[in-house]
């Protein structure tokens, strides 16, 4: 949008990747401690982190999953590092929430006092939910928002309690790649558990998007949904990202504090930018002893990261004792009823999906006849369980039909599923929506034409409405 544009023409000129790369910082020995704290150890032989790795905002690639033995040579180049959230002592508990805008990605970069400032309610009432339960978690600062961060002992009755909320369905978990990091030992005693805290999770969001969307300036959402324009004039909103939780707990990866941050270079925002820029260096951060706003001045400066490593430990703080409390405030909910319902209800056949697609919205119908890339999308997905609840399918059918078209080859997926499981993001997204629904979380505000259309999920306009569909959702 033109409002960031005009910001980023103050700058002066383009600045490569490699120009970026601040390797000095990686070159302290105090960076070096705190990479293997936040490991789960002291030293490389005895952390707990089952691999290390360099993403930065692109997939996880099973070819680039090393030991941890191999710190020293990512720091060495200089790189993006991110640890597993597999781990061998420990399930990771990991909470993101992030600005996001479709029609101006920079601006998070070129204006984060801004970015930052509109998340303020939000991480507020972050931090009073989780000192409710008696959690105590790492805080970061990334560059586009925040990462909360706590594990649960793999011997403590917390983690036998999340083995114990929810069965793990085998065709839940992916095909384990080939390498000499024995994954398969590792996933099997935290595979059931992890889907456990999916649903946890999911309650921790609902509550913070309950609480914090009143007071939120712009729309706060569970994951990176479409959202019809602000009065900035751009898609703007706060994404209460779980969507780890969707997929294989060996896939997902966190990124580490200390680590260089080159997501802007890596996914083009850098290059796509009409006019040249000149960024400082970002480095993740956690929040030890100041504020946000200090916080963003030493994240540009390599001399003020490394003096802030020398003094905030990162340790990730097991916290079984308040994952107990967040667990019983998770038993005693309408969403638990509503998870427990989803997996009892039975699967009836399956329904042509052609036939399906007679009796729904133009919108949905598109989606679902040009499922790749429209129905990865989570606007595109909300959108047709949406429609399909108002058809009066149920919840679990639901998922079922749109697992059915993951794993529908013709449809181009082999790219998008090499390690991600098909079943499982189904499920967990179909949960995800439905669920707010159930709950009247979702009571469908902007289920219509108009927001639709500013969302960018309004194929064929001439004369179709969403109103009817909305009353069949909502009963009003």
């Amino acid at each position: 949008m033109a409002f960031a544009g005009k910001r980023v023409s103050m700058q002066c000129r383009f600045m490569t990747e490699s120009q970026y790369i601040d390797r000095q910082v990686y070159e302290d020995p105090d960076v070096y401690h705190r990479f293997l704290e936040f490991l789960g150890g002291d030293k490389d032989e005895n952390t707990t982190a089952v691999y290390v790795t360099h993403t930065d905002g692109h997939r996880v690639q099973p070819q680039l999953m090393q030991d941890v033995g191999t710190l020293r040579g990512l720091m060495e180049n200089g790189l993006d590092i991110d640890r597993s959230l597999l781990d061998r002592k420990s399930l990771l508990v990991h909470l993101d929430i992030e600005y996001v805008n479709f029609d101006s990605p920079a601006e998070c970069y070129v204006n984060p006092e801004r970015s930052f400032k509109l998340q303020e309610p939000v991480i507020a009432v972050i931090e009073e939910l989780l000192l409710q339960y008696g959690i105590r978690p790492l805080h970061l600062l990334t560059g586009q928002g925040h990462h909360f961060i706590w594990r649960v002992d793999k011997e403590s009755s917390a983690m036998a309690d999340l083995i114990a909320l929810a069965p793990m369905n085998p065709a839940q978990v992916s095909e384990l790649p080939a390498n000499d990091l024995d994954l398969e030992s590792h996933v099997e005693s935290g595979a059931t558990a992890f889907h456990g805290l999916a649903w946890v999770m999911e309650f921790l969001a609902h509550e913070i998007k309950k609480h914090a969307a009143p007071k939120a300036a712009i729309p706060v959402e569970l994951t990176a949904i479409h959202v019809g324009h602000s009065a900035e004039g751009c898609r703007e909103m706060i994404s209460i990202d779980i969507s780890e939780y969707g997929d294989p707990l060996w896939t997902r990866v966190i990124r580490m504090p200390f680590s260089n941050y080159l997501k802007p270079w890596k996914n083009g925002v850098v290059e796509a930018l009409a006019d040249s820029c000149d960024w400082p260096p970002i480095f993740t951060v956690p929040l030890h002893e100041i504020d946000v706003a200090s916080a963003l001045q030493i994240r540009n400066s390599g001399e003020k990261t490394k003096e802030l490593a020398h003094r905030a430990c990162v340790r990730i703080p097991e916290q079984s004792q308040g994952m107990a409390r967040l667990m019983a405030a998770y038993r005693s909910s309408p969403l638990r009823k509503f998870h427990q319902d989803y997996d009892a209800e039975p699967t009836e056949e399956a329904i042509e999906l052609s036939t399906l697609c007679e009796q729904l919205p133009p919108c949905a119908a598109h989606i679902l006849n040009n499922p790749y890339d429209l129905l990865l999308k989570p606007s595109g997905m909300r959108l047709v369980v949406r429609c399909l609840l108002g058809l009066g399918m149920g919840a679990r059918q639901i998922g079922c039909l749109i697992s059915n078209i993951f794993n529908d080859a013709q449809h181009g997926w082999e790219c998008n599923w090499d390690i991600y499981s098909p079943d499982m993001r189904a499920h967990f997204y179909t949960r995800l929506f439905a669920g707010q629904i159930s709950v009247a979380l979702d009571e469908a505000e902007d289920f219509n034409c108009v927001s639709t259309q500013e969302q960018g999920f309004c194929f064929d306009a001439d004369g179709c409405s969403l109103d009817p569909w909305c009353k069949k959702l909502t009963h009003k």
